[in-house]
C-alpha cells in the first residue's frame, strides 16, 4: 500500500496549521502559553502575538506541515515498495 503524498502533505499542513493558530490566539486573549507562543516568535518572521501574529504563525506551520507530511508519505512510501502483499 502506498499513501498519496499531496494528500498527507495537505492534511498535515491544515492540522498542524490549525493547531498554532488557535494556540496563538488562546495565546493572545486569555495568556495561557503566552510564553511558548513569545519563545516560538523569533524563529517565525513576521510573527508577533497579536491576532494578526496567529495568522502568520498559522501560515508558517501550514508550511512546515505541507514539508514533514510529504517528507513521511515519501519515506513511508520508499521502505513499503519492498513488502509484498498477502
Amino acid at each position: 500500500m502506498k499513501l498519496n503524498v499531496k494528500a498527507l502533505a495537505l492534511a498535515s499542513g491544515i492540522v498542524i496549521g490549525a493547531f498554532s493558530f488557535v494556540a496563538a490566539e488562546v495565546a493572545v486573549f486569555t495568556g495561557t502559553g503566552l510564553d511558548y507562543v513569545t519563545l516560538t516568535g523569533p524563529l517565525h518572521p513576521g510573527f508577533s502575538p497579536t491576532p494578526l501574529g496567529g495568522v502568520i504563525l498559522a501560515i508558517w506551520m501550514f508550511i512546515y506541515g505541507l514539508i514533514g507530511g510529504a517528507a513521511m508519505a515519501y519515506i513511508y512510501n520508499y521502505f513499503a515498495k519492498g513488502e509484498k502483499s498477502a
